[in-house]
């Protein structure tokens, strides 16, 4: 098949998970022979990684100070060239617009993959005000979720309820043309039936995971013994529950006879907070806060580390680290949100939302003197996320749309 894929960044690049799932699908393709062009939001580094992949730039056409908006524009200036390829498929939900004008002029199958909720809500996490997962929609809604979470941006208010603003242009823009989109890829059960609970056609939605990336099929390096190292890795923010680790940190060290560390990994506007908590409770010896690691580094940080820790607040549709996590033989303990117990099952234990499950799951995992047992189990649960198994469902839903 010839494909036209529009990928968050370029192959290869370092970024949001988004971009490294969408680097395993574009490779994973042409490595089962299929005929790749990848259309680059951003423009490749010279030191882009060479590959049998065609990269094309999307840029020159637009410079709408809104990213969602200027790459909707440059989709439709590209429309006559698209006509070439069999499918395109965009990694972006927010091109909804213009990739539905694609289907509709050029006669073309489209697919998008539906990664977060960008389709159906401005901010992307479904977090009403910030606090509780949405469930309905309104325009009133939506505006009034968008003026009140700007309030505790971790940027700036007028930028982000600007920049949501707009986003909420294009999900109704989206609204009125997603019939002339022939598929979706969901990440996971979750996600399909939230956007079904959205108005979408559930029997346009293809489930189809993520793809582990290989480089984190490693063995395991630590020995489980005291101190127990903890480990986070993603952005500082709230919605990642990443204000949470250091009182997680604190309660394990005085509930359990054992020592724990912390580690994390990763950078945010909750970064400075933290680090000065980490002062304010005298536990600077017992954290170390990394920021940034390149991605080819980090699949010797998850081998080295006893449990990986998430606390997130919202619905992750997919969190790649898990899959990192497991496939290093790193067990998990992760708050219940989203697919995630479909996802990580016996590799480690989801617990109740909330500082105290967190603190109970990681004292139980230890106590338990299973860690060993879930490291190998973790790794078993990754089998079935490699190209060899994922690629093939991409396959299918192309064919279905052509």
């Amino acid at each position: 098949m010839r494909i036209a894929f529009i990928h968050p960044r370029f192959p290869f690049a370092e970024g949001t998970g988004a971009t490294h799932s969408a680097t395993q699908i574009v490779t994973g393709l042409a490595d089962a022979g299929h005929d790749i062009c990848v259309y680059c939001s951003r423009r490749p580094e010279e030191n882009t990684e060479m590959t049998n992949l065609e990269l094309r730039n999307l840029t020159g056409n637009s410079n709408h100070p809104h990213t969602y908006t200027r790459l909707n524009k440059e989709i439709s200036s590209h429309l006559e060239e698209l006509r070439e390829f069999d499918v395109v498929h965009s990694y972006l939900a927010r091109l909804i617009p213009s990739i539905a004008r694609v289907g509709k002029d050029a006669d073309i199958g489209t697919v998008i993959t539906l990664n977060a909720y960008g389709g159906t809500c401005a901010k992307n996490d479904l977090l009403y005000h910030n606090r509780e997962q949405c469930r309905s929609k309104s325009t009133f809604k939506w505006l009034n979720c968008i003026a009140r979470s700007g309030f505790y941006s971790e940027t700036n208010f007028l930028y982000e309820t600007a920049s949501q603003a707009l986003s909420l242009r294009l999900i109704k823009k989206g609204e009125n043309v997603r019939d002339y989109i022939d598929g979706f890829q969901a990440l996971t059960p979750h996600v399909t039936n939230t956007y079904a609970n959205f108005g979408y056609d559930r029997e346009k939605i293809a489930t189809i995971p993520n793809i582990l990336d290989q480089k984190f099929d490693v063995e395991h390096e630590s020995d489980f013994a005291e101190p127990i190292k903890l480990l986070y890795v993603g952005y500082l923010k709230q919605s990642k529950g990443a204000d949470r680790l250091i009182e997680v940190l604190s309660q394990v060290n005085t509930q359990s006879d054992k020592e724990f560390h912390l580690t994390i990994v990763g950078d945010g506007d909750l970064r400075q907070s933290i680090e000065q908590e980490c002062i304010d409770r005298d536990l600077t010896e017992d954290v170390d806060i990394l920021g940034h690691v390149p991605n080819d580094d980090l699949p010797n940080v998850y081998a080295n580390h006893d449990i990986f820790v998430y606390p997130g607040r919202w619905d992750e549709p997919f969190g790649r680290i898990f899959l990192e996590a497991m496939a290093s033989g790193t067990p998990i303990v992760t708050t219940n949100i989203g697919s995630v117990k479909e996802i990580v099952g016996d590799g480690g234990v989801v617990t109740e939302e909330g500082i105290n499950g967190l603190v109970d799951g990681v004292i139980s995992v230890d106590e338990s003197h299973e860690l060993k047992t879930y490291s190998r189990k973790a790794k078993e649960r990754t089998k079935e996320y490699k190209k060899e198994s994922i690629i093939p469902q991409f396959e299918k839903l192309y064919r279905s749309v052509m």
